[in-house]
């Protein structure tokens, strides 16, 4: 009986003009720095194309996006949501719409809907936006001995929402502790928390969690009598040690939790007289690969145009605003240097070179045939592996190293600012890689381009020393030489770091693209303690 009344009720909305709005579900999942699709239909199917169709945010008159007229109002839109959102069409005649919402941040986290209206019938639906950040892995230090005992200070950041923070033992129980939570400017959290321990603690780890969705980061350290030691000389060798950056060896363990997968991870620094041997590169930009807004001038540099160029249809071009250099790699080891100056929106690394460049958008990922390194608008640092991941270098880096060594398996990161590692990505790789530069938005402060350094050996040696610069936009032609930021060029703000002086360096592992992955355990990189490096997760993938 219940069946036939729902059937003479949707025949009678069928006959009337009236339909139903189904959108993306009660809830929907989305990652700081992803995007979020939100896909509405109406039922029974009726085209949408004279209707207007809204997307809001809580309430009615809150646009999101509008389309009116057949066409879309973006003067309409919150001042938070312009440039960020692109509504799909194609199946608009079968009542079917999607909106695309870029670089999601915490503060887009609420209740949205989708609302349609014909001149006789309108009708809505809503959801809510669940927005979560991995933040880093949690890093413990040694502080110092009090009251006969050794205080650990356990560090991590850019988690959203706020996690939970806790220590233990090594049969693990709980350890009291005293814990403190930060908010930084981008709405992420920073959590600190320290413990006391005594003589023979064993193993003791710190873990952070969002408990809601599962994600869980977890750190231990080995604490053994040597740091116990009863003679005063014994333990002001053990401090020095400590604050030279001798060797200290310590065995870390980490767990991730990952959309419910687990995985662990080892974590380890290394001396800067072990970085990898360089292998300097002639890397030339192919303009005939570059979205119609960036102007490549000299093969080396590339600059974002507020208009579009005229340029010849090419199979080859990015739809995005993106380029790739000529030189392709399939063996071999390969550096080279972008200078990105103080740009935001930008990405480096390589690509497969039969990515599709016809998509307009596209997750960079490994997954995807991409390994980036790169700074959102929202002056986060960031890598994908396969999923984003927030980093947080001590120095904004202006000129970035890059690394390819395509038989190890790995593509390293560096910022030359500083002589430090940013990150490494590893994953066995197939087919043919070319350098890729994305260079997303044109602002005022964008106007500087992005170059291509040449690289030598002397050269390399005069950069440690000379240390950071930018390129005068108005004079650069792929030089590299040491200038002054032009004091009109804002830099980007970031976050200061509050890690210890050792940092870590971090290997991530990726997958082939397009296969399945497994987490698993990595402990074939042994390397030494003393270089400085920045905090981001490592990941073991298959």
């Amino acid at each position: 009986m219940a069946f036939v009344l729902i059937l003479v009720l949707s025949f009678y909305k069928l006959v009337s003009g009236q339909w139903q709005v189904t959108g993306p579900g009660k809830f929907l999942q989305a990652s700081v720095g992803e995007d979020a699709v939100f896909s509405c239909s109406l039922f029974p199917a009726t085209s949408a194309e004279a209707m207007e169709v809204r997307f809001f945010r809580n309430q009615l008159h809150a646009v999101v996006h509008l389309y009116r007229d057949g066409e879309d109002w973006e003067f309409m839109q919150m001042p938070q949501y312009r440039g960020r959102t692109k509504l799909v069409k194609d199946s608009i005649r079968e009542g079917h719409v999607s909106l695309r919402l870029k670089n999601i941040t915490p503060l887009d986290m609420g209740l949205y809907g989708c609302w349609f209206s014909s001149q006789i019938y309108d009708e809505e639906a809503t959801w809510e936006l669940q927005v979560s950040a991995l933040g880093s892995l949690p890093l413990i230090s040694i502080v110092g001995y009090v009251d006969g005992g050794i205080q650990l200070l356990c560090l991590s950041s850019g988690w959203f929402p706020q996690p939970t923070v806790k220590w233990k033992g090594p049969q693990g129980q709980h350890l009291s502790s005293d814990s403190r939570v930060n908010a930084d400017g981008h709405s992420l959290y920073d959590v600190e928390t320290s413990i006391i321990v005594q003589e023979n603690a064993g193993s003791i780890s710190c873990s952070t969690h969002l408990a809601e969705q599962s994600h869980e980061v977890e750190s231990k350290v080995l604490i053994g009598e040597t740091f116990f030691q009863n003679s005063p000389w014994r333990l002001a060798s053990i401090l020095l040690g400590l604050l030279c950056g001798g060797l200290c060896v310590v065995v870390v363990g980490m767990t991730v939790v990952f959309f419910k997968s687990k995985a662990q991870i080892s974590s380890s620094v290394t001396h800067a007289s072990s970085l990898p041997h360089r292998t300097p590169v002639e890397v030339t930009l192919d303009p005939e690969t570059a979205h119609p807004q960036l102007c490549v001038s000299d093969l080396k540099t590339v600059t974002h145009r507020k208009a579009p160029q005229k340029v010849p249809y090419s199979t080859k071009r990015f739809t995005r605003k993106s380029v790739v250099a000529s030189q392709g790699f399939q063996a071999g080891k390969h550096y080279w240097e972008v200078d990105v100056g103080q740009n935001v929106g930008w990405c480096v690394g390589v690509c497969q070179d039969d990515t599709d460049r016809r998509k307009d958008s596209v997750t960079l990922s490994p997954n995807n045939g991409y390994w980036v390194f790169g700074l959102t608008t929202e002056y986060l640092y960031f890598t994908f592996n396969p999923h984003f991941i927030n980093l947080s270098p001590e120095t904004p880096p202006t000129r970035v190293g890059v690394f390819l060594d395509y038989e190890g398996g790995n593509i390293s990161f560096f910022n030359t600012n500083d002589q430090s590692y940013i990150c490494i990505l590893t994953c066995q790789f197939e087919g043919l890689l070319r350098p890729y530069i994305q260079h997303v938005i044109y602002e005022e402060k964008n106007r500087t381009p992005i170059f291509i350094c040449p690289v030598s050996w002397d050269q390399r040696e005069k950069t440690l020393l000379t240390g950071p610069h930018t390129a005068d936009p108005d004079t650069a032609k792929g030089e590299c030489s040491p200038q002054a930021a032009p004091a009109s060029s804002p830099k980007p703000a970031h976050r200061k770091s509050r890690l210890p002086l050792s940092f870590r360096v971090l290997r991530f592992f990726s997958p082939k693209p397009g296969s399945s992955s497994s987490f698993q355990m990595r402990e074939d990189w042994p390397v030494p303690v003393g270089v400085r490096s920045h905090g981001c997760p490592e990941v073991g993938m298959e």
